[in-house]
């Protein structure tokens, strides 16, 4: 019991900071008294809890690659979730549904893959399944309190975050989940809800303009609806102007989230790096388009000019401050790393083309650097991202992926070396 308990405990005081879907109310009221310990959906949630918390065996990274550090996450835990997740699935339960976006989160941020995609959409039909989906998280079969219907709207976004973020490097897979609709009510103050206390009429919708005081998790939700049309938009192959306004206006709405996102008393990091990953999505098909490209037009240089600016504040808060190394492993959610890995690969990619062919450089984009001359500018954005290669070691600890982004971007240095 005090194993449980333990488990619990760790998970609402890391986890469930950025990753809010189950009532903590609820949990410690109901599911840990002994009357529903025994129930079997109750004993699948707790072991997704154990298994969310535990920290993966220690890799050397040696061996065949991104399968093998992914394989050390592959624990005789994990496996036992996934089995009994089998065999309680057909008691159609929030709590098996809860469990299963915990064993998707984790595949998720260990790199577990194909899994992690495919869990995703299993939670997405079994949410269907329970009556859980976009415009309609109340069913008929028994009255529910508010925090209930809030419980369930916050899993069904859980869900929806995930199934944009999973696919967030190949755009055109189609979603398990349909967009949200502008009239889909967000989820409620994170605080109220841990206290058991949600009001309706404190709640917003997707259509609501954003403000300060809107819970952490809301404002999650938005960025995950506006990263599921970031991939829209990457997947529709059409150069008409229709879409180059619609990139246009992606790019300014994506800004202004970010720029409520940073300008509060404590800005708050997962959400941010899930804002930056969403950016950096959206430029990605322009960062390693060569600087004397031809097609090095708005675009590109909106790309490059959107680069600087990451590596800028990365550049005051990685590496003047320290603010993020100083952080526990435990408390860090993995949405940072996809724009972390892509960061430094567009910076390996311009450093080795810019050496190859330094003759040819393009004088314009020099006038886009805030550091004045391309090579101070230049020796900043590799401070940068040997910082981001130390800060991929040091969550790795946490998140096994970080260890899968960290070869590849070897692996890709060694290309670049070799070609």
């Amino acid at each position: 019991m005090d194993e449980i308990r333990s488990s619990a405990d760790r998970f609402f005081r890391h986890v469930h900071k950025w990753m809010p879907f189950i009532s903590k109310k609820r949990f410690y009221d109901l599911h840990l008294q002994p009357a529903f310990r025994s129930r079997p959906d109750v004993v699948l949630l707790l072991l997704a809890i154990k298994l969310i918390t535990t920290l993966p065996p220690a890799g050397d990274g040696d061996g065949d690659g991104a399968g093998a550090q992914s394989g050390g996450a592959r624990t005789p835990l994990y496996y036992a979730v996934k089995h009994f997740q089998l065999e309680v699935e057909g008691a159609f339960s929030i709590l098996v549904l809860q469990a299963g976006v915990l064993v998707a989160l984790y595949e998720l941020g260990h790199g577990i893959y194909p899994a992690a995609y495919l869990s995703i959409g299993a939670c997405a039909r079994y949410a269907h399944a329970l009556g859980i989906h976009s415009g309609s998280t109340v069913p008929s079969r028994r009255v529910l309190t508010l925090v209930e219907v809030e419980e369930r709207r916050r899993v069904w976004w859980a869900i929806v975050i995930l199934d944009r973020f999973v696919s967030i490097g190949c755009p055109g897979r189609p979603f398990a989940t349909a967009d949200p609709s502008l009239d889909d009510l967000l989820p409620a103050d994170d605080a109220a809800w841990d206290e058991g206390t949600v009001r309706h009429e404190d709640l917003s919708t997707l259509s609501s303009p954003m403000t300060s005081h809107m819970s952490k998790f809301a404002l999650l939700c938005q960025a995950g609806r506006l990263l599921g049309q970031v991939l829209h938009h990457l997947a529709s192959d059409d150069d008409d102007d229709d879409n180059s306004e619609v990139w246009s206006q992606l790019d300014r709405t994506l800004q202004s989230m970010l720029a409520a996102a940073l300008n509060i008393d404590r800005p708050d990091h997962d959400q941010i790096t899930f804002i930056y990953s969403a950016l950096v999505a959206l430029h990605a098909p322009s960062l390693l388009l060569p600087t004397d490209h031809p097609a090095s037009n708005d675009r590109a240089l909106r790309a490059r000019a959107v680069l600087d600016q990451v590596i800028s504040r990365i550049n005051a808060n990685l590496v003047e401050r320290q603010c993020f190394l100083d952080r526990d492993p435990e408390d860090m959610s993995p949405w940072g790393l996809y724009f972390a890995y892509r960061i430094c690969g567009a910076h390996s990619h311009h450093h080795h083309h810019h050496h190859h062919h330094h003759h040819m450089r393009n004088p314009q984009l020099g006038t886009t650097t805030p550091h004045g001359t391309p090579r101070g500018w230049a020796a900043t954005a590799s401070v940068v991202a040997r910082s981001l290669r130390e800060a991929f070691r040091a969550i790795d600890v946490r998140w096994k992926v970080a260890g899968v982004y960290l070869r590849l971007l070897e692996a890709q240095e060694a290309i670049h070396l070799g070609g």
